[in-house]
C-alpha cells in the first residue's frame, strides 16, 4: 500500500512540474463520446504486452470510429 502511495505522489510531482516547466496549459474535460478514436487506441492498448506501438496503418478498431 505505502508503494502505492509513494509512486502516486511521485507521479504527481512530476506532473506538476513538467507543467510548470512547459509553459501555459489548458486542461479541460473530453467526454469519451466526442473523442472515440482516443477512446479505442485506449482499450486497444489495455491487450498490448508492451508500451510502445507504432502503426504503419490505423488499426481497424479506429477505422470503424472514424
Amino acid at each position: 500500500m505505502e508503494e502505492t502511495v509513494d509512486s502516486g505522489i511521485t507521479l504527481l510531482k512530476r506532473v506538476k512540474w513538467f507543467l510548470r516547466s512547459e509553459g501555459q496549459w489548458e486542461i479541460k474535460y473530453v467526454p469519451r463520446e466526442c473523442n472515440l478514436i482516443a477512446s479505442q487506441l485506449a482499450m486497444i492498448s489495455l491487450s498490448w504486452q508492451t508500451s510502445l506501438h507504432i502503426f504503419e496503418v490505423p488499426p481497424d478498431l479506429v477505422v470503424t470510429a472514424i
